[in-house]
C-alpha cells in the first residue's frame, strides 16, 4: 500500500518504511501467496490468437502464511525511524497480529498527537480485536476513517449484510448496522467497499448527526462477474484507502474548504470514495500488466523482454487525477443519500428525471441506450434486462443456486460419486411465477444462461405439461435428459404450466416428488435415475409464490402434495407485472421495457439508425404507458400490439390501432383514447402533466 501512495502522492512529503529486500521465508512478515495466468482484457477481447489482449490476473488463491511473533525489532518495524509529526497517519491493518508486539507510530503513540488518521482493516474478528491500535482508535474517534469491506463486516457475528444482491437491499442492511454498532458508528468516516461495483459511506459529522451515502454501479451489482470471470485482483480496498489519502492531503492546509468543516469533509471523502472507485474498475481492467511487451505505438515488441507482472501503480495514478466534472459525468459511478425513509424503496435511484420520461425515452431508442443515461440500478441477463429489486435479488439468488450446483458437478465430486457412499444426485428445483406473457421461458434461458461454470455448459429442454396427455409421455420426457447428461452437459428443463389440471387440480405435481427428493423416476416397474439436472417450474395458473401458497388451507392443495411439493424447491424467482401501484414507482420503466420487446419483435418500426420519435405516435406511447392496467396483464399489451395495423409499416399512429371491439379485449378503449386524448391536450396546451 505504501507504494500505491508514493506512486499517487508524488508531491507530497511521505515517509514509509524502507525495505531493501524483501525475504520470502522471513517469519517476521506475512506473506500472501497466488498463481497468476494469462487472461483476456475483458469480454469483448475477440482476437484470443493476439497476446496483447492479455493481461496477468490470479488464477488460484492460495493464502496467508502469517507471521510469528516478531522479538527483535529492525527496519521493517515501525518505531525505529519514521517521524514523530504528521498531519495524516494511514495504517493497514489486516488482522494479522501486528499492533500485538509492535508499537504505535510515533505520530499517534502519545494522546496528544491527533492527526487524521486513515485505518484500512479487514479479517476475522475485526471489531472483537484488542491491541495497541484498537484500544487506541476511540479515544482518536473525531479524526478517524475506517475503510473496510463487506466481506469483512459479514465475518463479524451478528452482522448481515445480503451478498451479491440489489443495491437497496445492501443499502439497508449497512443502514441497519451502521445504526445499531457501537463499534463502528463512533468513528468520523466508515468506508464499506462492495469492490469495484460500489461502497456505502457513514458519515458522523462533529454536530452528532448521520449521513449515509450509496456508490453503486447502476448496471452491475457486487460480485458482478465482470471483475472475476477473466482471473481476478486483489489491492481494490488498499487503492480506495489510497484514493481517501490523496483527498485529504491535497485538503490540508485549505481554508477554503478545511477538514474542520462538516460539509467539506463530508464532500472530500464523497469524492475520494467515487474516485477510488474509478481507480478499482481500472485496477481489474489492467490486473497485473501486459504479457508480452509493447513499443510506444502499442505494437508488440520482440526485442524487449517479456514485462514482469506487477500491480498497476501508475494506471491507479492516472485514475485518480480524473476531474470532478469528469467525475460527474461517469455513469458507472452513481451516488445517493440513503435514509431510513428511502432505502427501502427503490424511489432512492429515481433521478431528477421523471420516471415517465425515462420509459419513453426506453420506448423511442432502446433499452441499453436509454437507461446507460440514467442512475436508475438494472442488471441485463443476456436479452433480459430488468430494473426491479425483486426481480434482481430473485435472479441473483437462483444464479448462485444453479452455479453451485453445476460447480459440484466437476471432475472432485464425480470422483466422490464412485465411492460406495454415493448416492444418486438429485436435480435442483427452481420455481417461477408471473403474469401470462411475461417471458418466464425466456427469463429462464437468459438468466441462466448467463452463468459461466468453468468446463460446464447448460443445455436447455422445455416441456408443457398442459399438453401431456398421461404420464408414460412425462417419462418419455426424464429419458430425453440422458443424452444432454452423457454429453457431460447440465440439462436445464422448464417444466411449463406445472400447476395445470391433471385428473384433479394440482395433478401434476405427485408425480415430481421422487424425482425432486430421490433423484430418481418410475416407469413400470423400473426405477430410473433422473440425474445430474436443473428442474425449473414455471406456473401457469398461479401467478405468484403468495397465490400459489395461499391454498395451503384448501383441501385439494394438500392432497395433491402441494406443501410437499414447495418443501423440494430451493430457489424461486418472480416477474414483476405491469399494473399500476403506488408502492412501486418503477412499473411504467417495466412496462416501457416490455413495449419496446414486443414493438421490435412484432414489428419493423426500429429500423438501425432510425430515430424512435418517428416510429410512433407520442400520443399512442402515451396510452400505453399511462393506461390503469392491461385486462390479460402483459399478454393483453403484446396482444394490442399485434392487433394493430403495422404490417409494412414504418410509423405507429393512432390509426394504426385495433377497432374498439377488439381494443376492449385487452384494455379498457374509453380510457385509452381519453390517455391519448389528455396528452394531446397537455402537449398544444401546456398543461401541467398528472402523476402517473
Amino acid at each position: 500500500m505504501e507504494k500505491l501512495i508514493t506512486t499517487a502522492l508524488p508531491k507530497a512529503h511521505v515517509w514509509t518504511p524502507t525495505w531493501q529486500h524483501v525475504d520470502w521465508f522471513d517469519t517476521q512478515i506475512s506473506h500472501y501467496h497466488a498463481t497468476l495466468a494469462p487472461f483476456p482484457e475483458s469480454d469483448k477481447v475477440k482476437d484470443f490468437d493476439d497476446l496483447r489482449n492479455f493481461r496477468w490476473r490470479i488464477s488460484d488463491d492460495l493464502g496467508i502464511s502469517r507471521r510469528g511473533e516478531c522479538k527483535k525489532h529492525d527496519e521493517k518495524c515501525l518505531g525505529i525511524a519514521e517521524p514523530e509529526n504528521a498531519d495524516l497517519v494511514v495504517i493497514a491493518d489486516s488482522g494479522l497480529g501486528f499492533f500485538k508486539d509492535h508499537e504505535l507510530p510515533k505520530a499517534i503513540n502519545k494522546p496528544e498527537k491527533r492527526p487524521w488518521l486513515i485505518v484500512k482493516t479487514g479479517g476475522d474478528g475485526m471489531l472483537a480485536r484488542t491491541d495497541r491500535l484498537w484500544d487506541a482508535l476511540p479515544s482518536r474517534r473525531d479524526k478517524v476513517i475506517v475503510v473496510t469491506t463487506a466481506d469483512d463486516l459479514r465475518r463479524v457475528s451478528g452482522l448481515e449484510i445480503r451478498r451479491g444482491t440489489a443495491w437497496e437491499s445492501e443499502a439497508s442492511d449497512c443502514l441497519k448496522i451502521f445504526q445499531q454498532e457501537r463499534r463502528l458508528n463512533q468513528y468520523r468516516f466508515v468506508v464499506v467497499s462492495f469492490g469495484p461495483a460500489g461502497a456505502f459511506l457513514f458519515d458522523r459529522d462533529v454536530h452528532g448527526g448521520r449521513n449515509y451515502s450509496l456508490f453503486y454501479d447502476p448496471a452491475r451489482v457486487e460480485g458482478a462477474p465482470d471483475f472475476w470471470l477473466n482471473g481476478r485482483m486483489w489491492g481494490y480496498t488498499s487503492t480506495l484507502a489510497t484514493a481517501i489519502t490523496q483527498r485529504i492531503i491535497s485538503s490540508i492546509g485549505n481554508k477554503d474548504a478545511p477538514l474542520s468543516s462538516p460539509t467539506s469533509a463530508n464532500e472530500i471523502i464523497r469524492i475520494g470514495v467515487r474516485r477510488g472507485l474509478k481507480a478499482m474498475q481500472e485496477v481489474y481492467r489492467n490486473g497485473f500488466g501486459r504479457i508480452i511487451a509493447e513499443n510506444s505505438s502499442g505494437q508488440a515488441d520482440p526485442t524487449q523482454a517479456d514485462p514482469a507482472p506487477d500491480f498497476p501503480f501508475v494506471a491507479v495514478k492516472d485514475a485518480l487525477k480524473i476531474s470532478k466534472r469528469d467525475l460527474d459525468k461517469d455513469k458507472r459511478i452513481a451516488e445517493v443519500s440513503v435514509t431510513e425513509r428511502n432505502v427501502k424503496s427503490s424511489a432512492i435511484f429515481a433521478s431528477s428525471r421523471d420516471l415517465e420520461d425515462i420509459a419513453r425515452d426506453i420506448v423511442y431508442r432502446g433499452v441499453d441506450d436509454a437507461l446507460a443515461d440514467t442512475t436508475i440500478p438494472h442488471l441485463k441477463y443476456g436479452k433480459v434486462v430488468t430494473v426491479d429489486r425483486r426481480e434482481i435479488e430473485s435472479f441473483q439468488s437462483v444464479r448462485a443456486l444453479v452455479k453451485e450446483y453445476a460447480e459440484r458437478a466437476g471432475t472432485r465430486v464425480r470422483r466422490y460419486w464412485k465411492t460406495e457412499k454415493a448416492r444418486t444426485p438429485t436435480p435442483l428445483s427452481i420455481a417461477v411465477f408471473g403474469q401470462p406473457g411475461s417471458g418466464k421461458s425466456t427469463t429462464v434461458r437468459e438468466v441462466i444462461g448467463s452463468i459461466k461454470v468453468q468446463e460446464r455448459e447448460f443445455t436447455f429442454e422445455e416441456f408443457n405439461l398442459s399438453q401431456f396427455r398421461n404420464t408414460s409421455e412425462l417419462a418419455d420426457s426424464f429419458h430425453l435428459l440422458r443424452d444432454d447428461r452423457l454429453r457431460g452437459k447440465v440439462p436445464v428443463v422448464l417444466w411449463d404450466e406445472f400447476d395445470s389440471f391433471f385428473d384433479r387440480p394440482l395433478g401434476w405435481l405427485r408425480y415430481f416428488l421422487s424425482p425432486m427428493q430421490d433423484g430418481t423416476f418410475q416407469e413400470g416397474q423400473t426405477v430410473h435415475p433422473v440425474g445430474r439436472s436443473v428442474f425449473v417450474f414455471a406456473g401457469g395458473v398461479y401467478s405468484s409464490l403468495e397465490s400459489f401458497k395461499s391454498q395451503e388451507s384448501n383441501a385439494e392443495y394438500r392432497a395433491a402434495k402441494g406443501p410437499d411439493f414447495l418443501s423440494r424447491v430451493r430457489g424461486t424467482m418472480e416477474l414483476q407485472g405491469i399494473e399500476k401501484r403506488s408502492d412501486d414507482p418503477f412499473w411504467v420503466i417495466r412496462r416501457a421495457i416490455l413495449l419496446r420487446t414486443f414493438l421490435e419483435r412484432e414489428t419493423s418500426l426500429f429500423p438501425k439508425g432510425q430515430d424512435g420519435h418517428k416510429a410512433i405516435d407520442e400520443d399512442v406511447l402515451n396510452a400505453f404507458l399511462r393506461i390503469s392496467d392491461f385486462t390479460h396483464g402483459v399478454r393483453s399489451m403484446q396482444a394490442v400490439v399485434r392487433n394493430s395495423s403495422l404490417l409494412g409499416e414504418r410509423y405507429f399512429s393512432r390509426s394504426s390501432l385495433p377497432n374498439v371491439t377488439q381494443l376492449n379485449l385487452h384494455v379498457n378503449s374509453e380510457e385509452f383514447h381519453n390517455e391519448m386524448d389528455f396528452a394531446s391536450a397537455r402537449r398544444v396546451g401546456g398543461s401541467s402533466a398528472r402523476s402517473p
